[in-house]
């Protein structure tokens, strides 16, 4: 692995001065992908115009990459398809922590698409060298850009003849020496005539006007994304030597079989004792004595959901890493991690079911419903768990992420705002009981839940006041083509044809 990465550095280190024609045309498309990212991101909130950025500048990568030939390509499209979805979130949905989410997300996905796609090994793509290739290629883009800036700045001199930079310097020196001279007699003359100040401080005046200092900084934003892209771009362009197997460690770690045996004989004669002694508890709607009914539903979810979890990752372990022993012994483990699953599934039900009673008696939130989807994602991950128990050619670590890109698209791509919003409107016609205000706080499909409830109760307390004002807010904004989306446009319909009394 070190050879390899010597042998990449000194290939990247050729590259300083090999710009040819072809690079500085890619520049200039690189310089207006830049353009269209500070345009996309930096002026009001996104919208629409995330979507569009990731489409052209995919279009843009195929196009310069249109005869490199690929590698992982299966898992390279579907994280494609994943980016391209959660950027259309901005546009479909208004879900304001996967907003900020997946404004970290996003980039690190691209990222490592790119790299995934441009590495020179198949189907490697989840063992460690792959992460250390991932902080290579960030480090070797960061060198490229100030390769490039110092070969700009020898390139923008070259031509001057050697007594015209002399006169230059001479000049910078001079306008070095007479700003603290002009500093001090400018004062003195503002404090002589105060006309002559008046007519000085007309001009930064006239700068304020002009909002330089946000012109400036719209420009460096630009500079900015255009070297990012040029120089990520242009680093995973280079040839790549594929790296050489590293020799096998002779201290390979394994767990002894007849340990790993003894630990999980104990855990699931613990686990037996724990579900039959406790089974009215784990299932009962009978509260616990001294516990309250949040209490109950709350302090038995975390404890079994973080027992599920450990139970998770001691069954990846042992899989991975027990030694081999005896058909007797393995077939042993294997029984005894399948009962381990079998407990942790129970456990995970029960968890459910606590977090679905606790629901019921106090609302549906956005972190409870989510808490919900992450419990269905583990049972996925135990039923596959189960499979690698007895079927030793699958792969957990690529199931786990693979499994993991698809759950967090899917949370993404679901509108679980308005399925809080549904259930909640539900239990109101129920029970008679709504919290309004974690409704307003809600993205934009809780203003259509409040529309709802106004409809049919238009005397809850509070209700036409958080109307009224949503509903000024929606009169006082303006939506640029960038902040375009789907969500605010259906409320906003839905609030303003809406008649509050």
């Amino acid at each position: 692995m070190i050879t390899y990465l010597v042998i990449l550095g000194e290939r990247k280190n050729k590259m300083e001065l090999n710009f040819k024609k072809g690079d500085w045309i890619f520049f200039l498309v690189c310089l207006a992908l830049g353009i269209l990212a500070e345009r996309s991101f930096l002026h009001g909130n996104i919208g629409l115009s995330y979507p569009v950025f990731i489409t052209v500048f995919y279009g843009v990568f195929f196009w310069r990459y249109r005869s490199f030939t690929f590698t992982n390509k299966k898992l390279g499209l579907l994280m494609i398809v994943s980016i391209w979805m959660l950027s259309s979130s901005f546009f479909l949905h208004s879900n304001m922590i996967l907003y900020i989410l997946n404004f970290l997300v996003i980039p690190v996905m691209v990222i490592i698409q790119l790299v995934l796609v441009t590495y020179p090994v198949q189907n490697q793509w989840h063992r460690w060298p792959f992460v250390q290739k991932l902080f290579l290629t960030v480090g070797a883009a960061i060198a490229y850009v100030y390769r490039f800036l110092m070969h700009v700045a020898k390139f923008s001199v070259r031509g001057l003849e050697e007594k015209k930079s002399a006169t230059l310097r001479k000049v910078l020196i001079g306008v070095g020496i007479s700003l603290p001279l002009l500093f001090v007699i400018v004062n003195l003359l503002v404090s002589a005539d105060q006309q002559f100040g008046n007519l000085l401080g007309a001009f930064p005046r006239w700068l304020l006007g002009l909002k330089i200092e946000e012109e400036v900084a719209r420009t460096v934003a630009v500079i900015i994304y255009t070297l990012a892209i040029f120089g990520l771009l242009q680093v995973l362009r280079i040839k790549q030597p594929v790296p050489a197997d590293d020799p096998k460690p002779t201290g390979k770690v394994a767990w002894d079989s007849v340990i790993s045996l003894t630990v999980l004989t104990l855990l699931n004669i613990v686990y037996l004792l724990f579900v039959a002694v406790q089974f009215q508890y784990f299932f009962g709607e009978t509260l616990k004595a001294g516990y309250t009914y949040a209490e109950f539903a709350r302090r038995g979810f975390f404890e079994l959901l973080f027992v599920t979890m450990l139970n998770l990752l001691i069954i990846t372990t042992i899989v991975s890493y027990v030694e081999k022993s005896s058909k007797f012994i393995t077939l042993f483990i294997r029984s005894l991690l399948s009962l381990l699953v079998t407990f942790s599934g129970v456990m995970l039900y029960s968890a459910f079911l606590r977090l679905l009673m606790y629901e019921e008696a106090y609302g549906f939130t956005f972190a409870r419903v989510l808490a919900h989807s992450f419990m269905v994602f583990l049972l996925v991950v135990l039923c596959y768990s189960l499979m690698r128990i007895w079927m030793e050619r699958l792969s957990l670590v690529r199931f786990y992420i693979i499994a993991a890109i698809i759950f967090y698209t899917v949370i993404n791509t679901i509108q679980l705002d308005q399925y809080i919003v549904d259930r909640n409107l539900e239990r109101y016609s129920e029970t008679g009981k709504i919290d309004i205000y974690y409704l307003n706080s809600l993205s934009y499909e809780g203003v259509e839940g409040l529309v709802e409830l106004y409809k049919l109760n238009p005397g809850h307390p509070g209700l036409s006041d958080l109307l009224l004002q949503r509903k000024q807010e929606f009169l006082d904004s303006e939506e640029s083509w960038n902040s375009i989306n789907i969500s605010r446009r259906s409320a906003e319909k839905a609030i303003k044809d809406l008649e509050i009394q």
